[in-house]
This record gives C-alpha cells, sequence and structure tokens, in this order.
C-alpha cells in the first residue's frame, strides 16, 4: 500500500518558470517513491529486490536532481540573483552528502534507508521549500524582507513533515481580520521569533503578530507597530 505523500507540489512551490517547476514537480514525485520504497525496505531490510529498487530509484532522482541543478544556475543567472554562489554552494553540498551516502552505505540496507530519508525530508523542506523561495522573492522584488513564501496551514503541513506539533503549545497570532485567531505551533512560535521572520495570513494576506497576554488595546498598538515596521521595508 502506497504511504500518504511526503509533499505535494502545488502552485505555492511557483518559480514562475515552467520549465524548473516542471522539474519540481517530477522531483516531489520521485521523492515521494523514493520514500515509499525506502519505508517498504526498512520494513523487509534483507529483501535483495527492494534494495536494489532502492537504490536504482534514488539514482535516479538524485541524477534528474542534478540535472536540475544545472537548469536553475542557468535561471538565476539569467535574472542577476544575487544570492547565485550561495545558492550553488547549497546545490554542491547536497550533491557531496548524496555520494557520500551511495559509496558509504549502498550495500547496508538499514543505514542507506535511514541517510535516505532524512537526506530527502530535510533537503525538501530546506532547499525546496526555503532556498528556492528566495528566487521566487527576488522576481517579485521582495528580497530585503524577511518574509515565509507560504501561508501558516501550508508552513505549518510542511514542517510537520520533520516534527511532530501534537503535543507542542500553541501560540495565539493576529492579522487584521476582524477577530481571527491563528494558532501557531510552538517551534514555529520561536522560528518566527529568533530568525525575525514574518508569515501572512491567507485571507487578509498582512502579516502575522504574536497575540500577548496584555489588555486588547495594547496588542493592536503592537499590531499597528509592526506594520509600520514592516512598511518601511517596502
Amino acid at each position: 500500500m502506497r504511504k500518504s505523500k511526503i509533499v505535494e507540489w502545488t502552485k505555492d512551490f511557483s518559480l514562475n518558470n515552467k520549465k524548473l517547476d516542471s522539474q519540481h514537480k517530477i522531483i516531489f514525485d520521485m521523492c515521494n517513491t523514493t520514500n515509499d520504497l525506502a519505508h517498504k525496505l526498512e520494513h523487509h531490510p534483507n529483501n535483495e529486490t527492494y534494495l536494489e529498487e532502492l537504490k536504482q530509484t534514488a539514482l535516479r532522482l538524485f541524477k534528474y536532481i542534478k540535472i536540475h541543478f544545472k537548469d536553475e544556475e542557468e535561471f538565476m543567472k539569467s535574472i542577476d540573483f544575487p544570492l547565485i554562489e550561495e545558492h550553488k554552494k547549497s546545490h554542491r553540498q547536497l550533491m557531496h552528502k548524496t555520494k557520500n551516502i551511495f559509496q558509504s552505505h549502498s550495500n547496508d540496507a538499514k543505514t542507506l534507508v535511514k541517510k535516505l530519508l532524512y537526506l530527502i525530508k530535510h533537503w525538501i523542506l530546506n532547499h525546496f521549500l526555503h532556498d528556492d523561495m528566495w528566487i521566487s522573492n527576488y522576481i517579485h522584488k521582495a528580497i530585503h524582507l524577511n518574509e515565509i513564501h507560504y501561508t501558516l496551514p501550508m508552513y505549518i503541513k510542511l514542517k510537520s513533515i520533520e516534527k511532530d506539533f501534537s503535543l507542542e503549545q500553541n501560540f495565539n497570532y493576529i492579522c487584521t481580520c476582524t477577530l481571527k485567531i491563528h494558532k501557531i505551533p510552538q517551534s514555529i512560535h520561536k522560528e518566527l521569533r529568533y530568525k525575525n521572520t514574518v508569515l501572512k495570513c491567507e485571507s487578509c494576506e498582512q502579516i502575522l503578530v504574536h497575540f500577548e497576554n496584555k489588555p486588547l488595546v495594547e496588542n493592536y498598538d503592537i499590531l499597528n507597530k509592526q506594520y509600520a515596521s514592516f512598511a518601511e521595508l517596502l
């Protein structure tokens, strides 16, 4: 039985480039297939057929990713993307990690599964779902903002790939929507505070502000100051 997808491409991931978007869709599908095969081998670690199938599928995935990286780097160069060297460095790091996994663990089913699952999940989150969004933000002239590209529900869904939020405390955030409270898990709340990043409401498209245990008027004073600070960056 096929497991649920770890991630599915949506328009939220679009770089507004048909070729790169198409490649991202294919890579997401290949990552999901590799994830399924890894879990199958995890439950049958001595099955040589499953091991070989996983290795071949993962190799096809990373060969395709290598092609994609080349095309993406050419695109970044064409738009004068200012963070191109940092982005290319992340590409090299991923390919280096992948090479090490196959060189060191290709015949060790248990370790191969563990390493591949970690690489796929964390790479998707930290590269496709974060690093690549800087390209999209730059295209929209917003590279100077610490804005997370996704709406809160989408971001929680993506982060839940690597972390279980069910036991975490939730923090209340407000936007400009009347009487609307956004529940944000503690991990994401800490990330927003320490990384100085912001999320936007999917309805009013304004930034979310932590609703502290203060009188209502004080919270709205905080909200107004946050928007004034945000507006200065535009």
